[in-house]
């Protein structure tokens, strides 16, 4: 089984060295995530919004980028899975001594891949570009300390951790959406349909805490507010373990379903 993911990996990352796509996504996107930390900035520092810190302007940056990056999330899985059905690829991948668990096995972890170099891509310029414009300093108000650097720093790392595991599970829930379509427009839309869905029930305050919608912007949110040294939302031991368990169920059910509707995939050609 392990042997058999290795090679459908394989097989995805040579398809993508060979596309033009595999660096101009990904260009674009650093080149979008450095205009919007340059107009954040900007913002901050004629306070329009926020303050001008290089902590706030890292999380502000990357709460609007995480909207582009779920999807770019839905559109990649989407093309990665469901195209191989619209091209009729999967016929000849599945006559092969291929598992059709370990093939979208492959499928989904390659995918999962992929959103992270980009999300990587993303963190880094955002960064890099307020590590230029501001720094990262202690927090203060007149002498007193509110947060140091090293804290806000270890806050960040940890909220992009945060923010990563719930973009793997937004991943995953895609690409078993799109084993249900042989077309990638199909699960696109079934993709955004369930986003918009989500935002509906987020209005309401008993359901917002287990939709995944909540677990992907709860950890920048809180950052934030940390940053302008705001009171926290949630305490950081609480809202780890609330978005590793929340986002995990997400993508620990998004997994078995995928599994089992591919199972059952009729092809036809």
């Amino acid at each position: 089984m392990i042997t058999e993911i290795t090679r459908i990996i394989s097989a995805e990352w040579l398809k993508l060295a060979r596309r033009r796509m595999t660096v101009i996504v990904p260009l674009v996107t650093a080149a979008f995530a450095i205009v919007v930390s340059l107009g954040l900035g900007l913002a901050a520092q004629r306070a329009w919004l926020g303050m001008p810190s290089g902590f706030y302007m890292t999380a502000a940056a990357a709460r609007w980028m995480i909207n582009v990056l779920v999807l770019l999330s839905i559109v990649i899985t989407c093309f990665h899975i469901s195209r191989e059905f619209a091209f009729g690829t999967v016929k000849p991948a599945w006559s092969r001594p291929v598992t059709r668990h370990a093939w979208y096995t492959g499928k989904v972890i390659s995918a999962c891949a992929i959103v992270t170099v980009l999300f990587a891509v993303v963190i880094f310029c955002i960064i890099a570009v307020s590590a230029l414009r501001f720094g990262f300093n202690d927090l203060m108000e007149k002498d007193y300390l509110v947060h140091s650097a090293a804290s806000m720093g270890g806050k960040l790392a940890c909220t992009a951790v945060l923010t990563l595991w719930s973009l793997w599970a937004v991943t995953v829930v895609t690409a078993m959406l799109a084993v249900l379509f042989n077309h990638p427009g199909g699960g696109i839309a079934a993709s955004l349909g369930l986003g918009l869905l989500m935002t509906v029930l987020g209005i309401f305050p008993p359901v917002r805490p287990f939709l995944l919608g909540t677990f992907i912007n709860m950890p920048l949110e809180q950052m934030v507010a940390m940053s302008q040294g705001l009171p926290l939302p949630f305490e950081w031991s609480r809202l780890v373990l609330w978005t590793i368990v929340g986002g995990g169920a997400w993508l620990t059910a998004g997994l078995i379903l995928g599994v089992l509707f591919i199972r059952r995939k009729e092809i036809t050609f």
